[in-house]
């Protein structure tokens, strides 16, 4: 038995293990939880449209709580229904700074949130609904998802937590005693007719009213606190690693063959999407984040690959929407997961049954998945060209990337580096 435990393949049952206090948190000190209230009661497309909400603390943020709530107030005298439970469709952009350094600047925020919350299972997404306006209906298959409408001239309080800013998930505490300006969010209101149906009997006016931002504080010892803003003084920075998400829209020709182009720079490039939009008219969704458009007749000769420098991926187009859907969820990382699973169905994702209203390609550019900084250099007159095959009827193009970056924080403020 020794001789086992001693060479590392077994160890004590917790019952009889002599080790305590293995993972100590003794220099924290408390937890606090802060709420920031916009100093605009009222954000609206028709009248002031950006809220903007800055949290100014002497201790640490405790990122990975950070969420909004707000209230949805129907203006109309008919019932408002929200294109989405989960109520990120109330907004068209993000901008998060800290100490005047911009970390995130997502546009498009609607359409990033939805493409994301489609990567998860049926009742994950069904408890980030029900922490907003709740589901009429949402099954397996993705398609039939519908949010609970808001009464005639009624309210509704909702909660919300952005899944595409990636700073707020780089599990660090964000040390908030050095710079000016703190942590500064502002929310940029979508159009009226961009966040709720637009049928006949259903209202598209609306507004937001007490938009508040919840995030914990935590309080380190002095000693640890000390070292922090030591390392700041002597002229040193705090380096927080974490992940951006980005979108860009490109409107295209009439044609069944169509190459995006995107000129940007990225240290390391991790994931590239895209989908597509339909034409504004043909369905009542078409104009909304829910348009993730491709035609019926495509599922067999629906072709794509992308280049990034002088590289292609893959060697050869990827071909009909099988391919395509594999490739994605290898690139989410949950093909061989048996505990993960994403809201997408084959009738939603294009099986030649009907139009597809969940179409996205997935590239992964990374060379290790599970590590940091893997991910392709884009640099120095670098592009990304991804080529598409047989989605004729498509008018727009929303291409995301998700690309690592760096927080570096100094005494005289930040820097991101992307």
């Amino acid at each position: 038995m020794e001789s086992v435990i001693a060479s590392g393949s077994d160890a004590p049952i917790p019952e009889i293990d002599p080790t305590v206090f293995q993972h100590q948190a003794s220099y924290v000190v408390r937890r606090e939880q802060t709420t920031t209230t916009c100093a605009t009661p009222v954000i609206s497309p028709s009248a002031v449209r950006t809220a903007k909400l800055t949290v100014v603390d002497g201790n640490f943020l405790d990122l990975s709580t950070l969420h909004f709530s707000f209230i949805v107030r129907n203006l109309a005298a008919n019932p408002l229904a929200p294109l989405d439970a989960i109520p990120h469709g109330w907004f068209r952009r993000l901008v998060i700074k800290v100490n005047g350094a911009t970390v995130e600047d997502i546009n498009f925020l609607s359409r990033m949130e939805e493409q994301i919350s489609r990567f998860v299972s049926t009742n994950k997404r069904r408890n980030w609904g029900d922490a907003g306006h709740g589901w009429a209906t949402l099954t397996d298959l993705g398609t039939d998802a519908l949010s609970k409408e808001i009464a005639a001239n009624g309210f509704q309080r909702v909660t919300w937590r952005p899944l595409s800013a990636g700073f707020l998930q780089c599990s660090k505490f964000l040390p908030m005693m050095g710079g000016a300006g703190g942590l500064s969010v502002e929310l940029e209101a979508s159009d009226l007719s961009d966040a709720c149906s637009t049928a006949a009997d259903k209202s598209q006016t609306w507004q937001l009213e007490q938009i508040q931002l919840h995030v914990d504080s935590v309080q380190l010892t002095s000693e640890m606190t000390s070292n922090f803003a030591e390392m700041l003084i002597s002229g040193e920075s705090i380096i927080l690693p974490y992940t951006a998400n980005a979108m860009d829209v490109q409107y295209l020709n009439a044609g069944n063959d169509q190459v995006l182009t995107l000129a940007k720079q990225y240290s390391r490039l991790a994931t590239v999407g895209v989908s597509l939009g339909e034409a504004a008219g043909a369905t009542v969704a078409t104009a909304s984040m829910n348009n993730f458009f491709l035609p019926q007749g495509s599922s067999e000769t629906v072709e794509s690959h992308i280049q990034v420098n002088n590289q292609r991926w893959p060697q050869f187009n990827i071909v009909g929407t099988k391919q395509h859907f594999h490739r994605m969820m290898q690139a989410l990382g949950v093909w061989n997961s048996a505990s993960h699973a994403v809201n997408i169905s084959a009738t939603g994702y294009g099986d030649g049954s009907a139009v597809s209203t969940q179409f996205l390609a997935l590239y992964d550019l990374e060379a290790v998945p599970q590590a940091e900084a893997s991910g392709t250099p884009v640099q120095g007159g670098g592009q990304v060209q991804i080529t598409l095959k047989g989605v004729a009827g498509a008018t727009r193009a929303y291409i995301s990337t998700h690309y690592d970056a760096v927080l570096e924080i100094k005494s005289q403020g930040a820097i991101a580096y992307s």
